[in-house]
């Protein structure tokens, strides 16, 4: 594979940041939460992620507000109560030599929130791709209370231990539905 690609186990320089290979192990969901904490099987998950040589790996989703929530085995939101669990994590992944990241992200009007059959919030209040039930329209204030989730949640990255973060702003998620003018309907400084 070194032949195929030289530089794959090369250095990389990114700011202030050396990854000891261009290797890296991106987010997706595994729903392996403990009540909504991350445990010893998310810890051991991603630590061999970096004792097999990944350089850089990105810790699932975890959703900044209740409203962002979509599948049971998320992690818990807008709570200081997940940065011990996920210092666990970090520094089993730093005594590797790794790079952590966290992603962050809310699900929009594709959310259910915990499966409670709640609206989700959106910019427009239109169906979500998995159901007809429609969502909620956010207000101004909402926005302002969701942009501050992501906020604390950054926040909360930073003090667990992770080098850096990813916003999840693909696949139709919150932030992706306020840049699509088909999701975004608004009138006022948010459309």
């Amino acid at each position: 594979m070194s032949q195929m690609f030289p530089a794959l186990f090369n250095p990389l320089q990114i700011r202030h940041t050396t990854l000891r290979n261009r290797i890296v192990f991106g987010a997706h969901t595994a729903n392996m939460s403990d009540m909504g904490l991350p445990g010893e099987r998310h810890r051991g998950y991603y630590e061999e992620r970096a004792r097999g040589g990944a350089a850089m790996i990105v810790v699932e989703p975890v959703p900044v507000h209740r409203t962002a929530v979509l599948t049971r085995g998320n992690f818990r939101h807008s709570t200081d109560e997940i940065i011990p669990h996920f210092r666990k994590i970090t520094d089993a992944v730093h005594a590797h030599g790794a790079v952590i990241c966290h992603q962050l992200y809310h699900v929009g009007q594709h959310g259910d929130i915990d499966n409670s059959y709640e609206p989700s919030w959106s910019p427009s209040g239109l169906p979500s791709f998995h159901d007809s039930d429609g969502s909620h329209a956010m207000s101004e204030a909402e926005i302002e209370e969701i942009i501050e989730g992501f906020v604390q949640a950054a926040r909360r990255a930073k003090e667990s231990g992770f080098d850096g973060i990813e916003l999840f702003a693909a696949y139709n998620a919150i932030i992706d539905q306020f840049w699509l003018p088909f999701n975004n309907r608004r009138d006022d400084k948010w459309g």
